[in-house]
């Protein structure tokens, strides 16, 4: 691929933690247009200037668009606004999760849903869009990296009674990536997971958005392998 052509990322689950920083790490790396999706609008446009200034680089577009993804409808509108936008997107970026303690039994079911919806749900729609459009870019290059990069959690493997619904959509979650990685591989495609250990803090040594962004471009990079597991 010429350094001239636009290559794009998109990260669905911005915000000031790892989805910001992972944007403006793959500007940083060459990256020349990066779409931020999230649900708080006045965060997202913060988002914007973090980007454009986190990654050193002049020229880069930095697009953004507020959307529910929770809301099936809401999703669909976003993925049509990225339509617009144009160029062909050569990583997704999954980053979406509600990270809220939930009291096992006494939580209520609308808030459960939610949680599926968002982590499981919007994923579900959000390959269904992509795959084929990752699928026909494999196909018109060979120096393209077509991938679909899912953050998760050791809450699929050890869930935490106080974290729940979290817990289980992780794991519900991974097992949906698998799939994907195992569907599509052969196409071309590359669906990956980035756990992460822990959470996630400025102060930490390795889970700190920063170093967790950089891991995930090196992830991103080498083209190849189902996860990436970062632990403080």
């Amino acid at each position: 691929m010429s350094s001239q052509e636009q290559r794009t990322v998109l990260v669905i689950g911005s915000g000031p933690g790892i989805g910001n920083h992972v944007g403006a790490t793959f500007a940083a790396q060459g990256f020349n247009r990066v779409i931020l999706l999230a649900r708080n609008a006045e965060r997202i446009k913060k988002d914007k200037k973090d980007v454009e200034s986190k990654s050193g680089r002049s020229g880069i577009s930095v697009e953004t668009i507020q959307a529910d993804i929770s809301n099936k409808a809401a999703l669909k509108d976003a993925l049509n606004q990225v339509e617009k936008v144009g160029g062909n997107i050569e990583c997704v970026f999954f980053n979406a999760a509600r990270i809220l303690p939930a009291e096992i039994l006494s939580e209520p079911v609308d808030t459960i849903e939610e949680d599926v919806n968002t982590t499981i749900i919007a994923l579900y729609q959000v390959a269904q869009w992509a795959i084929p459009r990752l699928e026909a870019l494999a196909a018109s290059s060979s120096s393209v990296k077509p991938s679909l990069l899912v953050t998760n959690s050791f809450l699929a493997a050890d869930p935490l009674p106080f974290l729940f619904s979290l817990s289980l959509v992780k794991a519900a979650q991974r097992n949906l990536v698998i799939s994907l990685a195992k569907t599509f591989e052969s196409k071309g495609i590359r669906v990956g997971l980035v756990t992460v250990g822990g959470a996630v803090a400025p102060e930490n040594k390795h889970l700190n958005p920063t170093y967790i962004a950089e891991k995930i471009w090196g992830f991103f990079d080498q083209g190849k392998g189902l996860e990436v597991e970062i632990v403080e």
